[in-house]
């Protein structure tokens, strides 16, 4: 029972540092002044 609660724990951290790195690079990609746009 202990092994399934760290799995769902470990799960979730995986998904939020997941979702952030994402959320991060679309604003660089985005919004960031020195990012891909404006280099293209």
């Amino acid at each position: 029972m202990g092994k399934d609660k760290q799995n769902t724990i470990l799960g979730k951290l995986v998904f939020t540092v997941t979702a952030a790195a994402m959320v991060y690079f679309f604003w660089w990609l985005l919004i960031f002044d020195h990012g891909v746009i404006s280099i293209h």
